[in-house]
């Protein structure tokens, strides 16, 4: 797989040269492929939220780079506005920032200002709102008239609407119940094995990041703790706790159950996988 995201010894340091100065990201190396879904985690003050802000130019390194199709997305500060097209982020709570008068205006913003044409623009916003199963009927309405999950898929519709290289998710599901959570994850999956396009979702859910992720990314006191895949880093739980992380809860029961003796992998990570798993020993002992 080609790079689409490095980092070299990424620094960035909040308040430098005064008494309050913190360095809450230290000499991160970081290579991230085209067409990889990654998962972040980290508990809070962790420094992956100014990680992700680095990585699309919204904060400027202290030092280090950030290269993007192996080019610093600094070596020229004028097209840093370019990047952001490139490299998408969805904030916690995206639907703070819905403001056009109906939804579809809203999702063909970021499209027009990339320098599509109105009719490319819509085209685009429309294949952005069926990926995230926004129903036409919603599309003239204003986005204040939208429920609460609705306004959450119309503003993350806006940034697909851009097509960019990299998605980068922070918190997407934050606040919605289990079933808006769930809904909204099968579609960020389905939008990634559609387009291809590289997907980076922080979250403080290991469940989440148990069922998305290829690979997973620690932080820890602004440095990479591991970057591994999902199912070797959850496999290091006792170091993840010591992190104030906990690996998914099935993969802890599971886990549990072959230290007692019963002969499952003991790794698994989804409540399907766990399933499938119990079957097939269920199925083994009625053999028996």
């Amino acid at each position: 797989m080609n790079p689409v995201l490095e980092t070299r010894d990424l620094t960035f340091t909040y308040s430098p040269g005064t008494a309050y100065a913190k360095t809450a990201c230290d000499h991160v190396n970081l290579t991230v492929y085209e067409g990889e879904f990654l998962g972040v985690i980290g508990h809070t003050g962790s420094g992956k939220s100014t990680l992700i802000q680095q990585l699309n130019g919204l904060l400027q390194p202290t030092s280090g780079q950030v290269l993007l199709h192996g080019q610093d997305i600094w070596a020229d500060p004028k097209k840093i506005r370019a990047v952001r097209f490139q490299v998408g982020m969805v904030f916690q709570y995206p639907e703070y920032q819905l403001f056009e008068e109906t939804v579809m205006k809203d999702i063909c913003f970021g499209p027009k200002n990339k320098g599509l044409s109105d009719e490319e623009a819509l085209q685009c916003a429309k294949e952005a709102a069926y990926f995230v199963d926004l129903r036409e009927e919603l599309w003239e309405k204003s986005p204040f008239e939208l429920s609460g999950g609705e306004k959450r898929r119309a503003a993350i519709a806006g940034v697909l609407a851009m097509d960019p290289d990299v998605l980068i998710l922070d918190e997407p599901a934050a606040g919605l119940d289990p079933r808006g959570r769930d809904k909204l994850l099968s579609q960020i999956r389905r939008y990634h094995k559609a387009r291809g396009n590289t997907v980076l979702l922080v979250s403080h859910s290991m469940e989440d990041i148990a069922r998305v992720a290829d690979r997973v990314l620690v932080m820890n006191g602004g440095k990479m703790a591991m970057l591994d895949r999902t199912e070797n880093v959850f496999a290091r739980g006792d170091e993840l706790q010591k992190m104030g992380l906990m690996v998914p809860q099935v993969t802890r029961i599971m886990a549990r159950l072959r230290q007692e003796g019963y002969p499952v992998r003991g790794d698994e990570l989804t409540v399907e996988q766990a399933l499938e798993e119990l079957l097939a020993l269920c199925g083994k002992g009625g053999a028996d």
